[in-house]
Protein backbone atom coordinates (compact mmCIF):
# COMPACT_ATOMS: atom_id res chain seq x y z
CA UNK A 1 0.00 0.00 0.00
CA UNK A 2 1.30 3.81 -0.50
CA UNK A 3 0.58 6.74 0.65
CA UNK A 4 0.28 10.43 -1.18
CA UNK A 5 2.30 13.49 0.10
CA UNK A 6 2.67 17.15 -1.21
CA UNK A 7 6.81 16.84 -3.04
CA UNK A 8 7.58 19.27 -0.52
CA UNK A 9 7.07 17.79 2.13
CA UNK A 10 9.08 14.60 1.16
CA UNK A 11 11.62 16.58 -0.24
CA UNK A 12 12.36 18.63 3.07
CA UNK A 13 12.46 14.99 4.69
CA UNK A 14 15.21 13.43 2.61
CA UNK A 15 17.01 16.89 2.93
CA UNK A 16 16.91 17.08 6.39
CA UNK A 17 17.74 13.09 6.60
CA UNK A 18 21.33 13.47 4.25
CA UNK A 19 21.95 16.80 6.02
CA UNK A 20 22.20 14.68 9.43
CA UNK A 21 24.40 12.27 7.76
CA UNK A 22 26.67 14.99 7.37
CA UNK A 23 25.79 16.39 4.04
CA UNK A 24 26.13 19.75 3.02
CA UNK A 25 23.14 22.46 2.67
CA UNK A 26 23.22 22.28 -1.48
CA UNK A 27 24.29 18.54 -1.77
CA UNK A 28 21.18 17.37 0.40
CA UNK A 29 18.84 19.44 -1.37
CA UNK A 30 20.12 18.45 -4.79
CA UNK A 31 20.18 14.76 -3.75
CA UNK A 32 17.01 14.78 -2.37
CA UNK A 33 15.00 17.22 -5.33
CA UNK A 34 16.60 14.82 -7.82
CA UNK A 35 14.48 11.70 -6.43
CA UNK A 36 11.44 13.69 -5.58
CA UNK A 37 11.50 14.77 -9.25
CA UNK A 38 11.77 10.82 -10.35
CA UNK A 39 8.47 10.64 -8.20
CA UNK A 40 6.65 13.47 -9.48
CA UNK A 41 7.25 12.53 -13.02
CA UNK A 42 6.26 8.57 -12.46
CA UNK A 43 9.29 7.20 -11.96
CA UNK A 44 8.72 5.59 -8.47
CA UNK A 45 11.66 3.29 -8.83
CA UNK A 46 14.33 5.91 -8.61
CA UNK A 47 12.19 8.55 -6.60
CA UNK A 48 11.67 8.80 -3.06
CA UNK A 49 11.90 4.78 -2.31
CA UNK A 50 15.45 5.69 -2.96
CA UNK A 51 15.88 7.88 0.34
CA UNK A 52 16.59 5.21 2.76
CA UNK A 53 19.00 3.13 0.88
CA UNK A 54 20.70 6.20 0.40
CA UNK A 55 21.29 6.65 3.90
CA UNK A 56 22.23 3.02 4.04
CA UNK A 57 24.74 3.59 1.99
CA UNK A 58 25.92 6.71 3.54
CA UNK A 59 26.20 4.29 6.68
CA UNK A 60 28.02 1.72 5.47
CA UNK A 61 30.36 4.63 3.60
CA UNK A 62 30.24 4.04 0.22
CA UNK A 63 28.36 6.90 -0.07
CA UNK A 64 30.71 10.38 1.17
CA UNK A 65 28.98 13.29 1.24
CA UNK A 66 31.19 16.38 1.07
CA UNK A 67 33.42 14.40 -1.09
CA UNK A 68 34.67 17.59 -4.08
CA UNK A 69 33.94 16.84 -7.74
CA UNK A 70 36.76 17.29 -10.08
CA UNK A 71 36.63 18.16 -13.45
CA UNK A 72 39.86 16.56 -15.53
CA UNK A 73 39.57 18.35 -19.30
CA UNK A 74 41.10 15.24 -22.06
CA UNK A 75 40.40 17.48 -25.10
CA UNK A 76 39.03 20.54 -25.72
CA UNK A 77 35.96 18.75 -26.29
CA UNK A 78 35.97 15.30 -23.23
CA UNK A 79 36.33 15.92 -20.06
CA UNK A 80 36.35 13.08 -17.15
CA UNK A 81 34.37 14.07 -13.67
CA UNK A 82 36.02 12.37 -10.46
CA UNK A 83 32.48 12.20 -8.49
CA UNK A 84 34.01 11.17 -5.47
CA UNK A 85 31.41 8.41 -4.61
CA UNK A 86 29.71 11.93 -3.25
CA UNK A 87 25.80 12.19 -4.36
CA UNK A 88 25.43 10.48 -7.35
CA UNK A 89 23.18 13.64 -8.70
CA UNK A 90 25.65 15.94 -7.56
CA UNK A 91 28.33 14.41 -9.86
CA UNK A 92 25.86 13.84 -12.60
CA UNK A 93 24.52 17.44 -12.76
CA UNK A 94 27.72 18.74 -12.89
CA UNK A 95 28.24 16.71 -15.05
CA UNK A 96 25.92 17.53 -17.81
CA UNK A 97 25.94 21.19 -16.58
CA UNK A 98 30.07 20.93 -17.66
CA UNK A 99 28.73 19.21 -21.22
CA UNK A 100 26.32 22.08 -21.64
CA UNK A 101 29.14 24.55 -20.96
CA UNK A 102 31.51 22.88 -24.05
CA UNK A 103 29.00 22.54 -26.58
CA UNK A 104 28.42 26.22 -26.33
CA UNK A 105 31.56 26.89 -27.46
CA UNK A 106 32.88 23.87 -29.08
CA UNK A 107 28.75 22.44 -30.41
CA UNK A 108 29.31 19.28 -28.91
CA UNK A 109 30.96 17.46 -25.82
CA UNK A 110 31.55 13.86 -24.09
CA UNK A 111 31.71 13.74 -20.43
CA UNK A 112 32.28 10.56 -19.09
CA UNK A 113 32.41 9.77 -14.94
CA UNK A 114 33.99 8.35 -12.24
CA UNK A 115 33.34 6.87 -9.00
CA UNK A 116 29.67 8.10 -9.62
CA UNK A 117 27.25 6.71 -7.04
CA UNK A 118 23.69 5.55 -8.16
CA UNK A 119 22.68 9.15 -10.27
CA UNK A 120 19.17 8.46 -10.52
CA UNK A 121 16.97 9.00 -13.23
CA UNK A 122 19.31 9.04 -16.21
CA UNK A 123 16.56 11.02 -18.06
CA UNK A 124 16.30 14.26 -15.29
CA UNK A 125 19.82 14.96 -16.83
CA UNK A 126 19.46 15.15 -20.68
CA UNK A 127 16.22 17.28 -20.06
CA UNK A 128 18.68 19.93 -18.36
CA UNK A 129 20.37 19.72 -21.64
CA UNK A 130 17.35 20.17 -23.64
CA UNK A 131 15.65 23.09 -21.58
CA UNK A 132 18.93 25.03 -22.79
CA UNK A 133 18.24 24.37 -26.26
CA UNK A 134 20.82 21.30 -26.63
CA UNK A 135 20.22 17.69 -27.77
CA UNK A 136 22.26 15.11 -25.19
CA UNK A 137 22.42 11.52 -24.66
CA UNK A 138 23.07 9.90 -21.77
CA UNK A 139 23.85 6.19 -20.94
CA UNK A 140 24.99 4.37 -17.62
CA UNK A 141 26.17 1.04 -16.49
CA UNK A 142 26.38 -0.61 -13.11
CA UNK A 143 28.94 -3.08 -12.13
CA UNK A 144 29.65 -6.82 -11.87
CA UNK A 145 27.19 -6.51 -8.63
CA UNK A 146 24.23 -5.26 -10.64
CA UNK A 147 24.52 -7.68 -13.28
CA UNK A 148 20.87 -8.68 -13.56
CA UNK A 149 20.13 -8.75 -16.60
CA UNK A 150 20.47 -11.68 -18.68
CA UNK A 151 22.65 -12.15 -21.90
CA UNK A 152 20.22 -13.12 -24.89
CA UNK A 153 19.77 -16.63 -24.13
CA UNK A 154 21.45 -16.80 -20.98
CA UNK A 155 19.96 -17.61 -17.69
CA UNK A 156 22.91 -15.93 -15.15
CA UNK A 157 23.17 -12.13 -15.28
CA UNK A 158 25.85 -10.39 -16.92
CA UNK A 159 25.19 -6.80 -17.23
CA UNK A 160 23.16 -4.35 -15.54
CA UNK A 161 19.34 -2.63 -16.64
CA UNK A 162 22.15 0.00 -18.59
CA UNK A 163 19.19 2.92 -19.39
CA UNK A 164 19.59 4.59 -22.37
CA UNK A 165 18.32 8.42 -22.38
CA UNK A 166 17.93 11.46 -24.75
CA UNK A 167 16.39 14.64 -24.81
CA UNK A 168 15.67 17.46 -27.77
CA UNK A 169 14.08 20.87 -27.59
CA UNK A 170 10.65 21.87 -28.75
CA UNK A 171 8.32 24.63 -29.04
CA UNK A 172 6.96 22.99 -25.40
CA UNK A 173 7.95 20.41 -23.28
CA UNK A 174 11.31 18.46 -24.16
CA UNK A 175 11.08 15.06 -25.90
CA UNK A 176 12.84 12.78 -22.87
CA UNK A 177 13.09 9.57 -23.66
CA UNK A 178 14.64 7.25 -20.42
CA UNK A 179 14.11 3.52 -21.06
CA UNK A 180 16.27 0.59 -19.54
CA UNK A 181 17.77 -1.84 -21.56
CA UNK A 182 16.05 -4.80 -20.20
CA UNK A 183 12.62 -5.11 -19.88
CA UNK A 184 12.29 -3.17 -16.56
CA UNK A 185 14.68 -1.68 -14.06
CA UNK A 186 15.63 -3.58 -11.06
CA UNK A 187 13.98 -0.79 -9.01
CA UNK A 188 10.62 -1.47 -10.89
CA UNK A 189 10.79 -5.13 -9.71
CA UNK A 190 11.36 -3.96 -5.97
CA UNK A 191 8.64 -1.59 -6.16
CA UNK A 192 5.99 -4.41 -6.95
CA UNK A 193 7.86 -6.34 -3.98
CA UNK A 194 7.20 -3.49 -1.66
CA UNK A 195 3.47 -3.42 -3.20
CA UNK A 196 3.40 -6.90 -2.48
CA UNK A 197 2.51 -7.32 -5.96
CA UNK A 198 3.65 -9.66 -9.03
CA UNK A 199 5.30 -8.37 -11.84
CA UNK A 200 3.83 -8.26 -15.66
CA UNK A 201 4.57 -11.81 -18.11
CA UNK A 202 8.08 -11.57 -19.25
CA UNK A 203 9.94 -9.58 -16.89
CA UNK A 204 11.71 -11.89 -14.86
CA UNK A 205 13.00 -15.61 -14.76
CA UNK A 206 14.38 -17.76 -11.53
CA UNK A 207 17.47 -19.11 -11.22
CA UNK A 208 16.20 -22.19 -13.35
CA UNK A 209 15.63 -19.86 -16.44
CA UNK A 210 12.02 -20.43 -15.99
CA UNK A 211 9.63 -17.78 -16.43
CA UNK A 212 8.00 -16.61 -13.54
CA UNK A 213 6.11 -13.55 -11.88
CA UNK A 214 7.08 -13.56 -8.40
CA UNK A 215 9.78 -10.53 -7.58
CA UNK A 216 10.42 -12.72 -4.54
CA UNK A 217 11.93 -15.72 -6.92
CA UNK A 218 13.89 -12.69 -8.59
CA UNK A 219 15.62 -12.00 -5.89
CA UNK A 220 16.16 -15.36 -4.03
CA UNK A 221 18.50 -16.75 -3.09
CA UNK A 222 19.56 -17.79 -5.51
CA UNK A 223 18.90 -15.04 -7.52
CA UNK A 224 17.70 -15.25 -10.90
CA UNK A 225 17.38 -12.32 -13.69
CA UNK A 226 15.62 -9.64 -15.99
CA UNK A 227 15.25 -10.43 -19.55
CA UNK A 228 16.70 -8.03 -21.83
CA UNK A 229 14.18 -5.37 -23.60
CA UNK A 230 12.76 -6.60 -26.46
CA UNK A 231 11.06 -10.10 -25.88
CA UNK A 232 11.23 -12.63 -28.73
CA UNK A 233 13.38 -9.59 -30.19
CA UNK A 234 15.61 -9.65 -26.82
CA UNK A 235 18.43 -9.67 -28.78
CA UNK A 236 17.77 -6.07 -30.15
CA UNK A 237 17.88 -4.66 -26.46
CA UNK A 238 20.68 -6.78 -25.43
CA UNK A 239 22.93 -5.02 -28.02
CA UNK A 240 22.08 -1.65 -26.78
CA UNK A 241 22.82 -2.74 -22.81
CA UNK A 242 26.01 -3.96 -24.42
CA UNK A 243 26.80 -0.74 -26.01
CA UNK A 244 26.32 0.96 -22.79
CA UNK A 245 28.14 -1.28 -20.93
CA UNK A 246 31.05 -0.58 -23.29
CA UNK A 247 30.02 3.46 -22.67
CA UNK A 248 30.11 2.63 -19.26
CA UNK A 249 33.17 0.83 -18.45
CA UNK A 250 36.03 -0.34 -21.41
CA UNK A 251 35.93 3.78 -22.36
CA UNK A 252 36.30 4.96 -18.70
CA UNK A 253 39.31 2.41 -18.46
CA UNK A 254 37.13 0.06 -16.41
CA UNK A 255 36.45 -3.92 -16.20
CA UNK A 256 33.07 -5.03 -16.50
CA UNK A 257 34.58 -7.82 -14.37
CA UNK A 258 35.90 -5.29 -11.86
CA UNK A 259 34.97 -5.93 -8.03
CA UNK A 260 36.29 -3.38 -6.43
CA UNK A 261 34.15 -0.83 -8.55
CA UNK A 262 30.67 0.64 -7.55
CA UNK A 263 28.45 2.97 -8.76
CA UNK A 264 27.15 4.09 -12.33
CA UNK A 265 29.77 4.60 -15.44
CA UNK A 266 28.00 7.75 -17.39
CA UNK A 267 28.57 9.09 -20.54
CA UNK A 268 26.79 12.20 -22.00
CA UNK A 269 27.07 13.34 -25.37
CA UNK A 270 25.73 17.06 -26.01
CA UNK A 271 24.92 18.67 -29.51
CA UNK A 272 23.74 22.33 -29.91
CA UNK A 273 21.81 22.01 -32.84
CA UNK A 274 22.56 25.37 -33.50
CA UNK A 275 25.89 24.54 -35.29
CA UNK A 276 23.85 23.01 -38.48
CA UNK A 277 19.90 24.43 -37.77
CA UNK A 278 19.40 28.19 -36.06
CA UNK A 279 17.98 26.94 -32.96
CA UNK A 280 14.42 28.36 -33.77
CA UNK A 281 13.73 26.69 -36.76
CA UNK A 282 15.61 23.49 -35.56
CA UNK A 283 12.66 23.25 -32.33
CA UNK A 284 10.13 24.58 -35.45
CA UNK A 285 10.63 21.47 -37.47
CA UNK A 286 11.01 18.85 -34.27
CA UNK A 287 7.34 20.47 -33.66
CA UNK A 288 5.84 19.44 -36.82
CA UNK A 289 7.58 16.26 -36.69
CA UNK A 290 5.91 15.67 -33.70
CA UNK A 291 2.54 17.04 -34.85
CA UNK A 292 2.72 14.82 -37.87
CA UNK A 293 3.12 11.59 -36.08
CA UNK A 294 0.82 12.66 -33.67
CA UNK A 295 -1.86 12.63 -36.16
CA UNK A 296 -1.18 9.07 -36.83
CA UNK A 297 -4.61 7.32 -35.81
CA UNK A 298 -4.67 4.90 -32.94
CA UNK A 299 -5.64 1.86 -32.49
CA UNK A 300 -8.26 0.42 -30.84
CA UNK A 301 -6.84 -0.29 -27.80
CA UNK A 302 -4.67 3.02 -27.26
CA UNK A 303 -6.89 6.86 -27.50
CA UNK A 304 -3.67 8.60 -28.91
CA UNK A 305 -0.11 8.44 -29.68
CA UNK A 306 2.47 9.95 -27.26
CA UNK A 307 5.67 11.63 -27.98
CA UNK A 308 8.45 10.22 -25.23
CA UNK A 309 7.67 12.45 -22.18
CA UNK A 310 4.50 13.29 -22.63
CA UNK A 311 3.01 11.15 -20.25
CA UNK A 312 5.80 11.78 -17.77
CA UNK A 313 4.92 15.53 -17.97
CA UNK A 314 1.21 15.00 -17.49
CA UNK A 315 2.11 12.47 -14.81
CA UNK A 316 4.53 15.79 -13.04
CA UNK A 317 1.21 18.58 -13.07
CA UNK A 318 -1.40 15.92 -11.65
CA UNK A 319 1.06 14.92 -9.16
CA UNK A 320 2.40 18.72 -8.17
CA UNK A 321 -1.47 18.82 -7.06
CA UNK A 322 -2.16 15.14 -5.59
CA UNK A 323 1.20 14.32 -4.27
CA UNK A 324 3.58 11.77 -5.17
CA UNK A 325 2.85 8.12 -3.28
CA UNK A 326 5.34 6.34 -0.85
CA UNK A 327 4.85 2.91 0.08
CA UNK A 328 4.43 1.87 3.69
CA UNK A 329 7.81 -0.10 4.01
CA UNK A 330 9.71 3.02 2.91
CA UNK A 331 7.74 5.30 4.29
CA UNK A 332 8.40 2.94 7.96
CA UNK A 333 11.86 3.27 6.72
CA UNK A 334 12.20 6.61 6.95
CA UNK A 335 10.64 6.71 9.99
CA UNK A 336 13.30 4.78 11.45
CA UNK A 337 16.16 6.42 9.74
CA UNK A 338 14.50 10.10 11.31
CA UNK A 339 13.85 8.35 15.02
CA UNK A 340 17.65 7.04 15.04
CA UNK A 341 19.36 10.48 13.43
CA UNK A 342 17.71 12.72 15.71
CA UNK A 343 15.06 14.04 12.71
CA UNK A 344 11.16 14.86 13.13
CA UNK A 345 9.27 14.28 10.74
Amino acid sequence: MSQRFPHQQITDIGAALFRACGASEDEAHTAASALVQSSLMGHDSHGAMRIPEYIGHIDDGSLKPGTPVEVKRTSPTTVEIDCGYGFGAVGGERAIRTGIEIARQHRTACVITRRCNHVGRLGAYVQMAADEGMIALATCNSPIYGHFVLPFGGREGRLATNPIAYAVPTGGDPIVSDFSTSVAPEGKIRFYRNEGKSVPDGWIQDAEGKATTDPNLFYGPPRGGILPLGGAAGHKGFALGLLVEILGSALAGVSSKDTEVFGNGVCFIVIDPSAFCPLDRFCGLVDETLTYVKSSPPTPDFEEVLIPGELEFRTRRRRLEEGIPIDDPTWDSIHQHANRLNVVI
